[in-house]
């Protein structure tokens, strides 16, 4: 999904890659201005959205020790029965306010506690906020304020060209519950991607490095659909995500992975060799 905020923001901030390292700072020209209404607008129009009602929990750090790695998981506690259809992250001053859109297949479960983790990086001092839309089509969230700053801008202190070594690998792991009868399990994908957004400067040349990163995500679960995930360059360096499905013959994922390049990754959970 396409913001006209977003668009805006991104041409701001290609004004600003081709101005000086001072200019940079000059991002966050409206630190205190809700942009909210805004992205709610664009993203959901006028559709009512229900907050800080239980249906779905935001967890962030209460103290952040870096702001380009800053971990955050969202979860449908077992009170919730309906099944999701999407999961919309957003982070209001970042360059580019929405981390990722996740929706959901039939493999994604139902019952039990659900969720979804990964690590972001946050731009200026804002609200975090997960919409969570259950399939009768009722929108949900829950908010968080970040007290962090410059995770998109801070300057790569490794070379680029090391960086970017072995770009693509894909591990997939399962877990199972500690009960048999839990209907549900949890996934783990892990990325090695620099995931850069075209605002970090490269130590050795003091240049800005090029935009690359991971747009899309699609993982099923013995070949159904647990989610597909669009992101945006508000994911950090080495896309970590954490997730539940629903329990199934086999339990086994299979990853696929496209970035802004075009270049495609893969990944399973499988045995190698298995079929």
């Amino acid at each position: 999904m396409t913001y006209a905020f977003n668009t805006l923001s991104r041409t701001l901030c290609g004004a600003v890659l081709a101005a000086s390292i001072g200019a940079l700072a000059m991002v966050p020209a409206h630190a205190d201005e809700d942009v909210w209404p805004i992205l709610r607008e664009q993203a959901f129009g006028d559709r009512p959205i229900t907050e800080e009602d239980g249906a779905v929990v935001l967890e962030t750090p209460q103290k952040i020790e870096d702001a380009a790695i800053v971990p955050i998981t969202v979860r449908i506690p077992p009170h919730v029965k309906d099944k999701v259809k999407s999961l919309s992250i957003f982070i209001d001053k970042n360059p580019d306010p929405k981390v990722a859109t996740l929706t959901f297949g039939p493999a994604a479960g139902s019952g039990g506690e659900r969720s979804f983790a990964t690590r972001v990086r946050v731009d200026n001092f804002s609200h975090a906020r997960a919409v969570l839309e259950l399939e009768d089509g009722s929108l949900h969230m829950a908010t968080k304020f970040l007290s962090a700053a410059g995770g998109c801008a801070a300057m790569q202190a490794k070379d680029p060209d090391a960086d970017t070594a072995g770009m693509g690998k894909t591990i997939v792991r399962t877990f199972a519950p500690a009960l048999s009868s839990n209907p549900i399990w949890q996934g783990q994908v892990m990325i090695k991607h620099p995931n850069h957004n075209g605002m970090q400067l490269d130590i050795n040349t003091a240049k800005f490095i090029p935009a690359r990163y991971v747009k899309e995500v699609t993982v099923e679960r013995d070949g159904e659909l647990v989610f597909k995930l669009d992101s945006t360059f508000s994911v950090s360096t080495n896309p970590n995500f954490r997730f539940t499905f629903a329990k199934g013959d086999h339990n086994e994922l299979d990853v696929s992975v496209v970035d802004t390049d075009g270049e495609k990754f893969s990944g399973t959970s499988k045995p190698q060799g298995g079929s």
